[in-house]
């Protein structure tokens, strides 16, 4: 079994997988049929482990599974499965990320016999959902309706150097149920942007970006304030992030920002990569 970094429940590790399972796929279920077939978007559930697929994108945060294991003990064959999921599809590559109480015990054994390689780390964050004091800034934070979607994501793709094609899949939630989508703007000019996600008293810091001209500003302090506060208003409870992992040869600075905040390490998830 993969090691927590904290003493946590499986009922509370399995509710901040979904959580991230189901914010991830409504970015799909948003996406209008012809980008949905220009990206090559599918959704699929096989058992417990929810894939998500965009075969004609090599963007690993698209591509991969979420709850494998967690319900029941994984298979060879439901391994199998997965992986011809995802070659009919026609993607080139994905990922496979494992929460510490996914069974069996010798599950990352059996990935790597059927051909995946350990690829890298990500942190799943959470803290309780308390009102924050406000951060100063001079940068003016509002709430956004999809007037402005396509303005967040621009910001989304530019920060992240994603491919254009993705932005209507970005663009599709704002204004979609269970979302908040933020803009800072200096003066008049949208420079960052965020969004948060909300499923009962779950919370979810999803994409947030600012501009590398006006990064230093504090703008995503003031963002991540901003979404905590709204957040408890609307009676929340908990809030949970998923980040990779800071590394001293690769520092990641939203995983410092969280840490900042308060937030906690649930638990480090390791990701196996597959090759088609």
């Amino acid at each position: 079994m993969i090691e927590t970094t904290r003493t946590i429940s499986p009922e509370l590790t399995s509710r901040l997988e979904l959580q991230e399972a189901f914010y991830w796929s409504d970015y799909f279920r948003a996406a209008n049929p012809e980008i949905s077939s220009k990206c090559g978007i599918q959704l699929h559930t096989i058992d417990n482990a929810h894939l998500n697929i965009a075969a004609q994108l090599d963007v690993l945060a698209f591509n991969r599974v979420i709850g494998l294991g967690m319900e029941k003990p994984a298979s060879g064959e439901e391994i199998d499965q997965i992986i011809a999921t995802y070659s009919e599809a026609g993607a080139s590559r994905f990922f496979i990320q494992l929460s510490p109480f996914a069974k069996p015990a010798n599950l990352p054994d059996l990935l790597e016999r059927k051909g995946f390689q350990y690829y890298n780390n990500w942190f799943k964050l959470y803290r309780d959902l308390t009102p924050l004091p406000e951060k100063p800034t001079s940068l003016r934070i509002e709430t956004i309706s999809a007037d402005e979607a396509d303005i967040f994501a621009d910001i989304i793709i530019d920060s992240f150097e994603w491919p254009a094609v993705l932005k209507p899949v970005i663009a599709a939630t704002v204004g979609r149920n269970g979302w908040q989508h933020y803009l800072a703007y200096a003066d008049e000019k949208p420079v960052a942007c965020a969004a948060s996600f909300i499923d009962d008293i779950y919370a979810s810091l999803a994409f947030a970006a600012t501009l590398p001209a006006y990064r230093g500003l504090g703008a995503q302090s003031a963002l991540i304030t901003r979404r905590f506060n709204d957040c408890a208003a609307r009676g929340c409870r908990w809030m949970i992030v998923e980040t990779a992992e800071d590394l001293p040869e690769r520092p990641v600075a939203s995983y410092r920002n969280m840490i900042r905040f308060g937030f906690q390490e649930a638990y480090r998830r390791p990701n196996y990569l597959f090759t088609l």
